[in-house]
């Protein structure tokens, strides 16, 4: 995959060979992110806010480090909500609550978004626009959710962005 940067399109990784040149995924370069903030660096927490999809930091234990504003609004809630969180506590997994807790039931282990991140954390290797159903605690009850996720390894963290949510017909 082909990393360039969104706004000068110059490669972020040098020397890389590609599969494709039509498969490409846009980050940001640091001098564009110092000229989009007008400011010295910031952290990549502070960064997250120019993203407009949803994205949520998490780290190697599964537990939330950051979102950016459409993350929490997606989830209706606030950063210090989900911080230090489980992503299925965080998330409102309906399966999060039973016996073992977020990651350690017999859903867990089929659960798309959790094997996503792991398997991004372990090889490195990022998903793109993957489909994954989850059920949610919603105040109407539970609620079937399909999510279209990405993920990308930064550092020892996972960024985990949601590309589409929408809830399944029950019909």
């Amino acid at each position: 995959m082909k990393k360039t940067c969104a706004c000068c399109k110059k490669n972020l990784v040098a020397n890389e060979e590609y599969r494709s040149e039509g498969d490409i995924s846009h980050g940001i370069c640091t001098q564009c992110a110092i000229k989009l903030t007008r400011s010295k660096p910031r952290t990549a927490k502070e960064l997250l806010r120019f993203v407009r999809e949803p994205v949520f930091v998490i780290n190697s234990d599964g537990i939330m480090k950051a979102a950016n504003n459409s993350g929490l609004k997606m989830l209706g809630k606030d950063m210090d909500e989900i911080e230090d969180a489980l992503g299925g506590d965080a998330f409102e997994c309906s399966y999060a609550s039973l016996e073992g807790g977020c990651g350690n039931t017999e859903h867990c282990k089929t659960c798309t978004i959790r094997n996503a991140v792991m398997d991004t954390l372990s090889t490195g290797n990022g998903y793109r626009n993957i489909p994954a159903f989850q059920s949610i605690n919603t105040s109407e009850g539970p609620k079937i959710f399909r999510f279209y996720i990405s993920t990308e390894k930064v550092e020892e963290c996972i960024l985990l962005r949601i590309d589409k949510a929408e809830e399944v017909d029950k019909a």
